[in-house]
């Protein structure tokens, strides 16, 4: 009653693993009957394989080539390509475009007291956060080391300062938990805005949020450790 009377399959595999099959039907209940020669079925499953590594290869160099291995974001390269696009497309269409430089505080502390697994978690916590709490428009990359770059198209530097309060606050407010640890992820950034008729380029731009950046982390040295401790209790 079924219309498949005989079917062939072999095993198809990516990095030693089984992944699926290769399937092959006919109306004959005869055509692949038990005891036959499989070599070229095999020999086909193996070419097809090859082909799913190679795909999955080039892709994973694709991806690597756009991204942060560790958190994902968009690298430095690439963060700089679209800064250059939507820096055009602002002054095309003379819309405001923020940029905002964003640096971990304390984070060889935190490398130094719980581990480099733990700054790991960190940058990945902040990056995905940083996400989370995005516009699909804005654009969040890894700069270098501890420091991420949020690109805002069409949003001035005071909605900019806002967007920031918010990260900051429910980072405060959500604390990392490592163990039986809970240790707060606290930031300091550099907002800058195309309305700065200083900001000519986007290199300027870009430097100008960094240099902001500095400046905040100037200030925050000026505040005694023990009102800014990274470590909340348990």
């Amino acid at each position: 009653k079924y219309f498949i009377k005989s079917m062939a399959m072999a095993p198809l595999s990516l990095d030693g693993e089984i992944i699926g099959s290769l399937n092959q039907a006919d109306f004959s209940p005869e055509r692949f009957s038990p005891g036959i020669d499989t070599s070229l079925l095999e020999q086909l499953a193996v070419k097809v394989s090859l082909c799913l590594s190679n795909v999955t290869a080039h892709e994973k160099l694709r991806y690597m080539a756009f991204h942060d291995p560790l958190t994902g974001l968009l690298n430095r390269r690439v963060m700089e390509t679209v800064l250059q696009r939507e820096f055009n497309r602002a002054r095309r269409y003379k819309s405001p475009l923020s940029v905002v430089f964003i640096d971990l505080n304390d984070f060889k502390a935190v490398n130094d007291t719980y581990g480099h697994d733990c700054g790991d978690d960190m940058l990945q916590f902040l990056g995905s956060n940083l996400v989370k709490m995005s516009r699909d428009s804005d654009v969040v990359a890894r700069f270098a080391g501890d420091e991420f770059v949020l690109i805002l198209p069409e949003t001035t530097a005071e909605n900019a300062e806002h967007l920031m309060g918010r990260v900051c606050t429910y980072l405060k407010d959500t604390p990392l938990k490592v163990g039986p640890k809970k240790i707060t992820c606290t930031i300091s950034y550099g907002v800058a805005c195309t309305r700065d008729p200083l900001l000519r380029d986007p290199a300027a731009l870009l430097k100008a949020a960094d240099e902001r950046l500095y400046e905040a982390k100037a200030r925050l040295k000026a505040i005694p450790k023990k009102r800014r401790k990274n470590e909340r209790p348990p």
